[in-house]
């Protein structure tokens, strides 16, 4: 598991290196990176790996599709949790007890975009249509409203220049859209907020007791649980992710110094980022 771990974190430095957010592509979400075979998006954490939109098969899949994989075409990496099922057996009472125990292996492998076959038409890709102006987006707002109400969370529009997520007064502030350049920004910061949201104690219960002081290690593990919130959100919104504030340098730079000292870092936020998600959403 650590060696994949570790392979993981490569791939995610190379990418920051290269000056590529990967959780702010475009298509990371709004099931544009999916399987042939099942028609469902892969996980987050596999979505920000992979270097194209589109549909993905392992070689078997092309095959028993009809179809073959190119002369030359290059795999890439898949990773996954695979339940292993052991028994183990006892006796209670003089009579043998047979129990079964389940554990998560952590496993990879290697799969092909669809471009980079031949005989096979993508089956399941959407379009998605971006949002690039100052005008609320109904879904957005739909997602936003019903989360709110749900979870009786304060969401407060000031004129300040400050955006936050109080803990102790379950309350997300921010200034009003008007005040952004687009829509894009402002909903980026209100689902990044509102991931912070989810990781109180009577939700997902992600925070350690007491506040987390700027730049601490918990602090920035939170952050990128928020950036990544953010990003698969306004993604599945259909709504463009590169603001200025993620394509930066010394945001770049933050970045690597963190994931560079912690194989994972990226592994864990993901996951967590996901949940997240799903859980404003109401998804199960």
């Amino acid at each position: 598991m650590e060696k994949l771990h570790q392979e993981i974190t490569d791939k995610i430095i190379a990418m920051l290196q290269q000056g590529e957010i990967p959780w702010t592509k475009p298509w990371v979400c709004g099931g544009q990176i999916l399987s042939y075979a099942s028609g469902k998006p892969y996980s987050l954490l596999n979505r920000m790996l992979l270097g194209r939109p589109g549909e993905y098969a392992t070689f078997k899949q092309v095959q028993e599709a009809g179809g073959r994989v190119r002369k030359g075409a290059k795999s890439e990496r898949i990773y996954f949790y695979k339940p292993f099922v052991t028994e183990i057996i006892s006796e209670e009472d003089g009579k043998k007890v047979i129990k079964q125990k389940i554990s998560l292996i952590f496993k990879a492998y290697n799969v092909f975009h669809i471009s980079d076959t031949q005989g096979l038409a993508p089956r399941w890709t959407k379009e998605n249509s971006n949002v690039m102006d100052n005008e609320t987006h109904d879904i957005a707002e739909g997602i936003v409203q019903s989360y709110t109400n749900r979870e009786n969370i304060k969401l407060v529009h000031s004129e300040e220049d400050s955006a936050f997520f109080s803990p102790s007064q379950d309350k997300v502030q921010l200034p009003p859209i008007s005040k952004f350049k687009s829509s894009n920004d402002y909903y980026g910061v209100l689902f990044h907020e509102l991931t912070h949201s989810t990781g109180v104690k009577t939700r997902l219960n992600r925070f350690t007791e007491g506040p987390q002081p700027f730049g601490s290690e918990d602090y920035s593990k939170e952050e990128l649980v928020a950036e990544m919130g953010s990003a698969m959100m306004l993604a599945e919104l259909g709504l463009e992710t590169n603001t200025t504030h993620t394509s930066n340098a010394a945001y770049i730079q933050n970045w690597l110094t963190h994931i560079k000292g912690d194989a994972n870092l990226v592994v864990s936020a993901a996951s967590k980022a996901e949940k997240a998600i799903n859980f404003i959403m109401g998804v199960k």
